[in-house]
């Protein structure tokens, strides 16, 4: 059963998910707003006008900041879920720091394109199924283990990315639990991010002021203040 988008609303942890509600509570009450003043009776189109879009240039900055946050983390979330997804031996990293680690990866690589070139001009009736030759350098990799287990296994990664393969389809057969659960959470952030619109909901009634840049503030009317209930949102 898909999840709605308040369940992944509500699931999305730390600062993404509190960013994401703030957004979405300050946009709730921007509608309702909306909707209380085009309902009222008692004001002129004018006043409806002015308290409207008072309060939303008054809020869209912080709701704009609010959604970008929420996206930033999330995107953060599934960088970081993805990168813990891929098996490595024991003691190594997927992005080392070490420059010797770095050039040894791109030896790798650069030995593993060239394998698949000499394999592919070989001339035999079968073309070399390369995801099955990385996977098999990758499984080795993971065998030999340390440094040059670490570089091997870098190296096929690298050099599927620069043959336009897909590496998820090299080293899933190694997957362990762990790592299928750091890359189901690095695809729901993902999905999560998606969901956060970009678009913040402007009043239904024409602006009553030029909104180009410059000196000129929005005029409320101060003889009449309207007093609109702000509702609870549904998630708190």
């Amino acid at each position: 059963m898909s999840e709605t988008y308040e369940q992944l609303r509500a699931s999305a942890s730390g600062e993404a998910g509190e960013a994401w509600k703030r957004a979405d509570r300050e946009e709730s009450n921007l509608r309702t707003l909306y909707r209380e003043l085009k309902e009222d009776p008692r004001y002129t189109e004018e006043h409806k006008a002015a308290t409207a879009w008072e309060r939303y240039e008054a809020t869209k900055e912080k709701i704009a900041a609010d959604k970008v946050k929420a996206r930033e983390t999330l995107e953060k979330q599934a960088r970081t879920g993805e990168y813990f997804s891929f098996p490595m031996p024991e003691g190594e990293s997927l992005i080392p720091s070490d420059t010797s680690k770095l050039l040894a990866s791109q030896n790798e690589s650069s030995r593993l394109i060239r394998k698949l070139d000499r394999m592919a001009g070989s001339g035999g009736p079968f073309k070399p199924d390369k995801t099955e030759v990385l996977r098999s350098e990758y499984e080795r990799g993971l065998q030999i283990g340390g440094v040059q287990g670490g570089a091997i296994c870098r190296g096929v990664l690298e050099a599927a990315d620069e043959l336009g393969m897909d590496r998820h389809q090299v080293v899933d057969g190694f997957r362990k639990q762990s790592h299928r659960n750091s890359l189901e959470d690095a695809e729901r952030a993902v999905m999560r991010s998606g969901l956060i619109g970009k678009q913040i909901p402007e009043p239904p009634f024409k602006c009553p002021v030029d909104r180009t840049p410059g000196p000129g503030k929005l005029f409320i009317p101060r003889d009449r203040p309207l007093q609109v209930k702000r509702r609870r949102a549904s998630w708190k």
